[in-house]
């Protein structure tokens, strides 16, 4: 991958996507599956371009969304309907009406709640195809980031697993299986185990024919931690084996996180009190996660001096908080040479913002060795598109002007 010449096309910021990576990705997962009855499907909250989510469809993925856009996403992207399932809480009747009438295949149901919702909604003439599987939550800690463990009782996802046995006496009638997803990022394989020995007794007992395993593959960031597929192989599908019905998965990042990088210009190398900064044109409003979860991602110079040094990589942004690598040991950087943020793929562009009024970064999708512009640089008038200008008449005197 030639980044001068990306970055002579593109400019800088921006973010780059292996293809050939996320194919590669998409079949570790079914192979994984092989002997099992599988719909699998991505996680669009990771990365959300339509280009991106084509790709992995053309593999025999489907969709896995959480808001209307997303669906869109997926739509555009020629995701068949019957292939995508909406998960989340807090499902808004508007969007609720939107989904019956696409006639998605599957709906994560989070609450005793929401379920109440839909039968509601279907009294009234909205009938569906749509199958409903209930969120259940086991009470497992999947020894991940605190933001991103949704699989304890104190969490605020599916219903408690106590609670089950009630959920299907009200709504058993509608229910075609369970759901789980217990976090993100996970990188051993005793809290699925946990997880799906407790879930499959659940679906035996109820004779029930969907299992939508979440996801939650954790990738390496550098660290050399990961979840081990072997292991997993060796441990989780003897387990899933025992039902003999249909299951889905949901995976984002393990799809595109170590397919993506983000290339940056340096702007200055900056000395104050014995500290060095690499100040970049990019900072937590291109890549979050450093800031958010002081999730660590590789850094790697492209126009390097031949030095090496600790350093702080930071960006433009008017905040401390603006950092992607802290106490880094990197190749000193030229002023206005590049630098390769690495595992940028999921929860890059997705989590991105115009924090400080800045425009967001183009995304280029490299496949076979040919690079292709799948969203164009954000311009610095398209940061203001959505506001309204007041006549400045109607503050004359409510100001004193």
């Amino acid at each position: 991958m030639d980044f001068h010449t990306i970055a002579i096309k593109y400019g800088t910021p921006v973010y780059i996507y292996d293809g050939n990576t996320i194919l590669k990705n998409c079949r570790t997962v079914l192979e994984t599956f092989d002997d099992l009855d599988l719909i699998p499907t991505f996680a669009l909250k990771a990365n959300s371009n339509p280009n991106i989510v084509r790709l992995i469809n053309s593999t025999g993925f489907g969709a896995d969304v959480v808001s209307k856009g997303e669906l869109l996403a997926s739509l555009k992207a020629g995701v068949p309907p019957f292939k995508i399932v909406w998960n989340g809480t807090g499902k808004k009747i508007s969007d609720m009406e939107y989904f019956l009438s696409i006639g998605v295949g599957f709906i994560n149901v989070d609450s005793f709640e929401e379920m109440d919702r839909w039968l509601e909604m279907m009294k009234h003439g909205n009938k569906s195809t749509i199958k409903f599987l209930v969120r259940v939550n086991p009470d497992v800690d999947a020894h991940t980031h605190p933001h991103i463990s949704t699989g304890l009782k104190e969490n605020k996802f599916g219903i408690d697993i106590s609670e089950f046995d009630r959920f299907m006496s009200k709504f058993g009638d509608y229910i075609s299986g369970i759901h789980v997803h217990i976090g993100s990022q996970i990188t051993e394989v005793e809290p699925f185990v946990e997880t799906y020995e407790q879930i499959i007794s659940l679906l035996m007992k109820y004779d029930l024919e969907y299992f939508n395993l979440g996801g939650g593959w954790g990738i390496d960031y550098g660290d050399g931690k990961h979840l081990n597929l072997d292991e997993y192989k060796e441990r989780v599908i003897p387990i899933l084996k025992e039902f003999s019905g249909k299951f889905l998965l949901e995976l984002g990042r393990f799809i595109v996180g170590n397919a993506g990088y983000l290339l940056l210009r340096v702007v200055e190398i900056k000395r104050k009190n014995r500290k060095t900064f690499i100040v970049v044109d990019g900072g937590m409003n291109l890549l979050l996660r450093p800031a958010l979860y002081d999730a660590h991602h590789e850094i790697t110079t492209i126009d390097g001096t031949g030095i090496h040094e600790v350093v702080d990589v930071v960006g433009p942004l008017c905040e401390s908080g603006d950092f992607l690598g802290k106490d880094l040991e990197v190749e000193l950087p030229k002023v206005g040479g590049l630098i390769l943020v690495e595992n940028c793929g999921a929860y890059g562009f997705s989590m991105s913002s115009n924090y400080n009024s800045l425009p967001k970064p183009p995304e280029v999708l490299i496949l076979n060795g040919e690079d292709f512009l799948i969203r164009r640089r954000e311009s610095d008038d398209e940061i203001f598109i959505h506001v309204v200008e007041m006549d400045s008449n109607l503050l004359k005197g409510k100001i004193g002007i």
